[in-house]
């Protein structure tokens, strides 16, 4: 049973993700900040396309593919991961000045 939940839910999120595409017009007004995090990262359409196969996409090329989608997956993970601690260290840093100056100016 848990097996089929996950791919359930590996199906919605796909279907999410499909939805939640941008448009052309959106898609090319992205920063290169995102467009280098996103560098590489599969697509929903070669996910779905390796959820939904056809039956020629079944045999031990299918399976290659999917390591190789496995492993775009990973780094795209850990670059996501990168760029959370990252991003997260310097609000904390900020904060931190930030509270250090208000504190310094009631003291001085």
């Amino acid at each position: 049973m848990r097996w089929w939940r996950r791919l359930v839910h590996a199906r919605r999120d796909l279907a999410v993700a499909f939805l939640a595409q941008p448009g052309e017009d959106v898609a090319a007004g992205l920063d290169l900040s995102w467009e280098a995090l996103a560098a590489g990262a599969p697509t929903s359409t070669e996910l779905a396309r390796a959820v939904w196969p056809d039956t020629a996409a079944l045999g031990v090329g299918g399976l290659e593919e999917l390591e190789a989608l496995d492993a775009r997956l990973a780094e795209y993970e850990a670059r996501v991961a990168a760029t959370l601690d990252n991003v997260t260290a310097q609000m904390v840093r900020a904060l931190t000045d930030a509270h250090r100056a208000e504190t310094a100016t009631k003291e001085g």
